[in-house]
C-alpha cells in the first residue's frame, strides 16, 4: 500500500515563512517540534497533512 498522505511543518517568524520541512508521519512532524520549542520567543509552527501530490509531481 502506498502512503497518500505527507505532514508539512512550517515555521513562522515575524509572520513569514521561515522553513517548510516535510515529513512521512505526524509524530515525526511533532518531535521536530519538540525539539525547536523554546529556540525563540517569535517562532511559531504550523503542521498540516497534505496529499503526497501537492507536494511531488
Amino acid at each position: 500500500m502506498t502512503q497518500q498522505t505527507v505532514w508539512m511543518c512550517e515555521q513562522w517568524l515575524g509572520g513569514k515563512v521561515k522553513e517548510q520541512n516535510v515529513f512521512m508521519s505526524e509524530q515525526q512532524a511533532r518531535e521536530y517540534v519538540r525539539k525547536l520549542a523554546g529556540m525563540s520567543p517569535d517562532l511559531v509552527f504550523k503542521i498540516e497533512p497534505m496529499p503526497i501530490q501537492h507536494v511531488w509531481n
